[in-house]
């Protein structure tokens, strides 16, 4: 007959384990699974995806595997597509290449930790939606998180249903005074830069000059990775497919970080290539 322990979860199933039988960094509240488990996993899944008119993109910041694992699982059945990181620097590489509108923070990170990090990103990130959802639950630990730039501070355990529907109340509300674009992207080829719908340009190299021209031919649609090598003359062996990411990833952190007010619209589509959906046309 199996032993059941409170205070431990099986990070191999939903059945609650004791004392030493698990480690103790998955380890959750029983309290904090009584709120989650029941109410949402335990729902018939119509009678939830009701509850969502539209998909709205949340990162999951969160260090502990079990806690990020139940919210990666059970907020998509509300409508909520999630993507999961353990750290604020794995979080920004995140941002740097998925559209996300909203994070949820946890304030006991490695390294940088959570006030840190939301005071960073509504500097860098006007526009995004920051909630944090900690086991601090002192009134100076709230003050510190709203202060910090923090639109929303949620305290373990939470409801997930009263989670998911906040998220989307915050959604809709950072949706009516987000400054919508006025003027598509515009690549100016022979000034070498890139104007974004705020008027900011950006400064580029030859070779990012040479790779979005090609993907601004014809925007939304895809380009394989053989394409570009051409366009870049570039011959087509593995060390080039490094190269390209490397070229990527630095073109999407430049732009990102000298226009944070509008996400980047240069997408990777995985084995596949790469896509700009935007309505722009290459200027010479």
């Amino acid at each position: 007959m199996q032993t059941f322990v409170p205070g431990r979860l099986s990070p191999a199933s939903t059945s609650l384990m004791v004392g030493p039988l698990g480690p103790p960094d998955l380890g959750v509240d029983i309290a904090f699974l009584r709120l989650l488990l029941p109410s949402q996993l335990l729902r018939p899944q119509t009678e939830v995806m009701t509850k969502a008119p539209q998909q709205i993109q949340v990162a999951v910041c969160e260090d502990n595997d079990a806690l990020r694992g139940i919210l990666t699982s059970v907020l998509p059945e509300f409508g909520i597509r999630v993507f999961g990181v353990s750290s604020a620097e794995a979080l920004d590489r995140l941002l740097v290449e998925r559209e996300v509108d909203l994070v949820i923070l946890d304030i006991g990170l490695p390294g940088e930790d959570g006030f840190s990090a939301s005071a960073r990103l509504r500097h860098e990130r006007p526009h995004l939606g920051i909630v944090m959802l900690t086991a601090r639950t002192l009134v100076a630990d709230r003050v510190q998180g709203l202060n910090q730039g923090a639109d929303l501070y949620f305290t373990k355990p939470v409801d997930m249903e009263e989670l998911a529907a906040s998220l989307f109340s915050l959604q809709r509300r950072l949706g009516r005074n987000v400054v919508k674009p006025v003027r598509p992207w515009e690549l100016h080829q022979s000034q070498f830069s890139l104007e974004a719908p705020t008027g900011v340009v950006v400064e580029l190299t030859a070779n990012e000059v040479l790779l979005l021209a090609r993907l601004m031919e014809v925007p939304g649609t895809r380009v394989d990775r053989e394409e570009l090598y051409r366009a870049l003359d570039w011959p087509s062996d593995d060390n080039t497919e490094n190269r390209m990411g490397t070229l990527i990833s630095r073109l999407r952190s430049k732009v990102s970080q000298a226009i944070p007010a509008f996400p980047f619209p240069l997408r990777t589509l995985h084995g596949f290539g790469y896509m700009f959906k935007t309505d722009q046309v290459p200027k010479p």
